[in-house]
């Protein structure tokens, strides 16, 4: 944290800015889909450059902008409840201690490892999941999306006759899938806003933890492999359990992915290749092949979990390292 800035201050602010910009999107709907991301980005840059304080400060006046404006303490909540994982990611992040005290060298700093910070962020995702579809809303009704992606289809293809069985299989479907790939995606989202955030504040030059090498440093946590496999022998259990288990199987295979996706840049890493090649995975990944390409992806995310910690030397004009 910046010692010659009030965090609460910066907290008031940034909370502010977050609510307002909520407001905004709900009279333009297509600020809808970036709200999400603006508001962890915001919290991401507040926690992680000027500390926990100012990140409980900022969501707590979102929170109460959000009541006072709706007069709904509900939409206040449903703010503020997905940008607590944010706050519990910027805190691992900005932990640190001597290097000699994990075997490390001699004047240097070991900061908490980026795998146990994604391992966090995949638990505080299903955490969250978990409270959307088996507290706040147990009984989500989905038929209105499911016609209106019916709707979509037959127009793209007149031809197509969608039945009533049909839809009532998509109805089916999407309310068993749903839970592990809110959860996968909300994971995804999550990692983005840390990313961005360690961008903007390294450029910023307020960045408490060095900025890492993201495709050296991102893996899983040894013990994501446990909660991806116990996750999967709850999903055949009955309900609510197979509920959780799907959604922690959702959290922790889009952890996988992303260790899976680093892997891979790491391995094209100064290869003339590597964009055409990259682009390439990308342009499959999201408009081919998403199923296979996401369970190559985890295939190379578990095949090497690890834990690197990013050391930082006591002279600030050296170069910090990864070390396993």
């Amino acid at each position: 944290m910046k010692s010659n800035v009030n965090p609460i201050l910066v907290g008031l602010v940034a909370g502010l800015v977050a609510a307002v910009f909520m407001v905004v999107s709900a009279y333009v709907p297509i600020l809808i889909f970036v709200a999400p991301f603006v508001g962890l980005t915001i919290i991401s840059v507040t926690s992680l450059g000027f500390g926990n304080v100012a990140g409980m400060a900022a969501i707590a006046v979102s929170f109460i902008v959000l009541c006072l404006f709706t007069s709904s303490v509900e939409v206040g909540l449903l703010f503020a409840l997905p940008l607590l994982p944010a706050l519990a990611m910027s805190y691992a992040a900005n932990l640190a201690r001597p290097a000699p005290e994990i075997g490390g060298p001699d004047h240097s700093v070991a900061w908490y490892p980026l795998s146990d910070i994604l391992l966090i962020a995949a638990i505080c995702s299903g955490a969250l999941m978990m409270l959307i579809f088996l507290v706040v809303a147990p009984d989500m009704d989905v038929s209105s999306s499911v016609e209106l992606a019916s709707q979509t289809m037959q127009r793209m293809q007149p031809g197509l006759v969608i039945t009533p069985e049909m839809k009532a299989s998509m109805v089916v479907f999407t309310k068993k899938f749903a839970p592990p790939i809110y959860a996968g995606l909300y994971l995804l989202l999550l990692f983005a806003c840390f990313y961005f955030a360690m961008r903007i504040l390294a450029a910023l030059k307020l960045n408490t933890r060095p900025r890492e090498d993201i495709r050296s440093s991102l893996r899983m946590n040894r013990m994501a492999i446990a909660i991806f496999l116990g996750g999967i022998v709850l999903a055949f259990a009955n309900p609510p359990l197979s509920t959780i288990g799907s959604i922690f199987v959702g959290a922790t295979a889009a952890g996988f992915m992303l260790a899976g996706y680093a892997l891979i840049h790491e391995a094209v890493r100064n290869k003339r290749w590597a964009l055409p090649a990259l682009l390439a995975l990308y342009f499959v990944t999201f408009f081919f092949l998403p199923v296979l390409a996401f369970i190559v992806c985890i295939a190379g995310g578990l095949a090497n979990p690890r834990r690197a910690i990013a050391l930082t030397p006591n002279n600030p004009d050296q170069t910090p390292t990864n070390q396993p």
